[in-house]
């Protein structure tokens, strides 16, 4: 088990900027070694390079931790608003449906306002609100997102406060977590 110390905030700034930045540096020597070993013909000058790759690898997984356990977990929520209900989405769909690899078949020819909820979790669970961004979302007859015409929306896509509450409930209510 790792002891937690505090940090201060400009102290915790210097450690992720420290640990990205030994990040990068052994991102580029693992490709850099990567590369030589493919040019190396001899079997004992790839044995070297290998264990070299191995070592590169064990410090990045390394600093990944170290990087990890230094931010708070996040997580990111989604919600459809309608004029009758909230409807939470999965995240994944979410992205599916705004690259254009997926369709909303439900919701097709509809305009949606769409809440994202940027949350900080504990022991994976919701625990703060940290931001909350509101837009526009226009399905076309199939059920595309239509990302210029949401643009094209000057209405505000904020929530009323029911639907705010709705939202708030489905995240930080206990009883929702199970």
């Amino acid at each position: 088990m790792h002891e937690v110390e505090i940090m201060s905030e400009r102290d915790l700034r210097q450690e992720i900027n420290r640990i990205n930045g030994a990040l990068e540096v052994l991102g580029l020597l693992r490709e850099r070694l990567a590369w030589q070993r493919d040019e190396l013909g001899a079997e004992s000058g790839q044995e070297a390079v290998d264990e070299m790759l191995t070592q590169v690898d064990a410090l990045q997984s390394e600093y990944r931790r170290r990087r990890t356990d230094l931010h708070p977990r996040h997580k990111s929520y989604q919600f459809f608003l309608t004029d009758a209900s909230v409807l939470p989405i999965l995240h994944d769909c979410y992205v599916d449906l705004v690259r254009g690899q997926a369709i909303s078949s439900e919701f097709a020819g509809q305009t949606l306002r769409l809440a994202d909820w940027y949350v900080r979790l504990e022991d994976d669970r919701p625990q703060q609100l940290v931001n909350e961004t509101y837009s526009w979302l226009v399905l076309d007859e199939f059920g595309r997102a239509d990302l210029h015409a949401a643009r094209a929306i000057e209405a505000s896509p904020l929530p009323s406060q029911a639907q705010r509450d709705e939202m708030n409930r489905r995240l930080f209510a206990p009883a929702i977590r199970s």
